[in-house]
C-alpha cells in the first residue's frame, strides 16, 4: 500500500487522542512518511482551530506532501457529485473534492466518515 490521504475526521480524532487505534495508525503512517495532506482537509482543520491551537498544530502539516488539485479536477468533482446525487447519495462538497483528489492521484483515503464508502473506486484504508 502506498501514500494515504488522512481525512479531517481522522486528524481530529488523532490530534485529540480519542481513539487509541487511530492515533497508533496515524503515528505509524507518519513515521513511514506515507501521510498526505490536501487543500480541502487543511481548510477544514484550519477553520476549527483556535489561535493557540493554530500555533501548535499547523506546523505539523508543513512537512507533509500536499496533493495538488488540478484545473480539470473541478469538472471531475462536479461529475462525481452529480452521479452520486443521481443515485440519491449526498456527500458534503468538501468531501467530494477529497474523494476526487484520491481517485485522480490513486491514493488511499483514511477516514472515519461512512459516506465515502458510497464513492465508486475510492480506495479506503480499513480502520479496524
Amino acid at each position: 500500500m502506498g501514500p494515504v490521504l488522512a481525512d479531517t475526521s481522522v486528524w481530529i480524532d488523532a490530534l485529540k487522542g480519542k481513539t487509541a487505534a487511530i492515533v497508533s495508525h496515524m503515528q505509524l503512517l507518519l513515521n513511514e512518511d506515507r501521510i498526505l495532506i490536501c487543500g480541502p482537509v487543511l481548510y477544514e482543520i484550519k477553520r476549527g482551530l483556535c489561535p493557540a491551537e493554530r500555533e501548535k498544530i499547523l506546523p505539523l502539516f508543513d512537512a507533509l506532501t500536499r496533493l495538488s488539485f488540478e484545473e480539470n479536477m473541478w469538472e471531475a468533482a462536479g461529475d462525481l457529485d452529480a452521479s452520486l446525487r443521481g443515485k440519491g447519495i449526498t456527500i458534503p462538497p468538501m468531501d467530494v473534492l477529497i474523494a476526487t483528489l484520491c481517485l485522480r492521484h490513486g491514493v488511499f483515503l483514511f477516514t472515519l466518515d461512512e459516506h465515502f464508502h458510497s464513492v465508486p473506486g475510492l480506495k479506503i484504508l480499513p480502520t479496524a
